[in-house]
């Protein structure tokens, strides 16, 4: 079963699969826009996944990000804004 978020914006709630979400992701690539966040483990200091795309970002719900995994398969992570980095 996909998942579903739910994410409330400024112009109402917004529901949003996974598939939606990487789509997205997989459009702003073919517009050149370049990928730059990434999941962040502070402990280390260092980025976990490479980086990627983001989708959403809301004080409430956090935020979706879309990067694309060592075999190339578009993968989204959720989490709040303090989890990830600007690359």
């Amino acid at each position: 079963m996909e998942k579903v978020f739910i994410i409330h914006t400024k112009d109402g709630i917004k529901r949003l699969t996974e598939n939606d979400a990487i789509k997205n992701a997989m459009y702003q690539e073919s517009c050149g826009i370049v990928p730059h966040y990434a999941f962040y483990n502070y402990e280390k200091t260092e980025p976990v996944t490479r980086p990627g795309w983001l989708v959403w970002s809301t004080c409430c719900d956090g935020c979706g990000v879309v990067y694309r995994r060592e075999d190339g398969k578009p993968v989204l992570i959720t989490g709040m804004q303090s989890e990830f980095c600007y690359m």
